[in-house]
């Protein structure tokens, strides 16, 4: 499938933009190529066998079923039950349950110069928003 539009940013709680993410592009332009493609990195990376057509996500503020880690999220729960749109605001900022997220994604990849792409959203949402 050609990809027509490139995707809003939809930043999770824990700072990641959900729209650079395998799994939400394939949902949002429905295409089984990159579900498959998704399928196989997952195997050939962590020896596990995913089926396809259960690679599904609407992203992580969205009620729908997630796929993977984000299904389980301990971020994606906690800041969902305090209320909050993303982790920015919160007063225990870079609690221990963040830091472990940041961390995962430092190790696949999800980083600039060992610094996690989420938490690089949320240091600017911080400082946009006055908060750090």
């Amino acid at each position: 499938m050609t990809q027509s539009k490139e995707l809003d940013p939809h930043i999770a709680y824990c700072g990641l933009d959900c729209s650079g993410c395998d799994v939400y592009q394939a949902t949002a332009f429905d295409d089984d190529k990159l579900r498959q493609n998704y399928a196989d990195k997952v195997k050939l990376q962590w020896k596990i066998e995913v089926d396809p057509a259960s690679i599904n996500c609407h992203g992580c503020r969205d009620e729908r079923p997630k796929t993977g880690f984000c299904a389980t999220c301990e971020v994606r729960a906690c800041a969902k039950d305090l209320g909050f749109e993303n982790c920015a605001p919160c007063p225990d900022y870079g609690c221990d349950k963040l830091k472990k997220v940041h961390a995962a994604m430092i190790n696949v990849g999800k980083s600039e110069d060992g610094v996690a792409w989420a938490s690089i959203n949320l240091e600017t949402i911080r400082r946009d928003k006055g908060l750090g």
